[in-house]
């Protein structure tokens, strides 16, 4: 028997309709939708994210299986993804995740930009909503983590308010060879 109790509960995510998340006066959060295929062709046809996100898609089709596996990982409770959304023009400008743990309380938080929106904050406010979302949910630490070539991500975890906790020699294999990653962390109690 284990002893202790599941930080989260089952069903916390799965139970309910993936929320959009409102992060300012103008950005939002929503689930991805499978007309959303061209935006996300076209993200991965970008070489910074493709190097450190490692995947591409060649076909809209190839993206809407992506975004199919997106609602899977909610339904399954394994993550919850969204689109970064402009609300003023509906544009999708980008992407969130949080990865959950739910029985051990603890997640991970990964994004993207399109190049045209970046340099604006972007991926620092729908980094600090996504993480507030899990630590509401219940998840007591949420990390972040970067190949130590990736400068705009440390840029943006310390802009979240994510606390540096080190370097993982040799964690991540890129199509360039193993990188060392850093770790960065957010706690429950931390203020963001």
């Amino acid at each position: 028997m284990k002893l202790i109790p599941p930080v989260v509960n089952a069903g916390a995510m799965a139970g309910w309709r993936q929320p959009e998340i409102q992060v300012d006066g103008d950005l939002t959060l929503r689930p991805w939708q499978r007309s959303d295929a061209p935006t996300v062709v076209e993200a991965f046809a970008s070489p910074d994210i493709q190097r450190y996100h490692f995947r591409r898609f060649d076909t809209e089709s190839d993206a809407e299986q992506w975004i199919d596996d997106c609602a899977e990982g909610w339904r399954s409770e394994r993550s919850g993804t969204w689109a970064i959304v402009e609300r003023e023009e509906k544009r999708v400008v980008g992407r969130v995740t949080i990865f959950t743990v739910l029985e051990d309380g603890h997640g991970e938080v990964s994004y993207w930009v399109l190049p045209g929106a970046r340099r604006r904050g972007v991926a620092t406010r729908a980094c600090v909503a996504a993480t507030r979302w899990a630590h509401d949910l219940g998840l007591h630490r949420i990390q972040l983590q970067h190949s130590t070539h990736n400068e705009p991500s440390r840029r943006v975890a310390l802009k979240a308010g994510f606390v540096e906790e080190g370097i993982r020699r040799g964690a991540n294999l890129h199509d360039d060879g193993w990188h060392d990653m850093v770790l960065y962390s957010h706690l429950a109690i931390d203020h963001t």
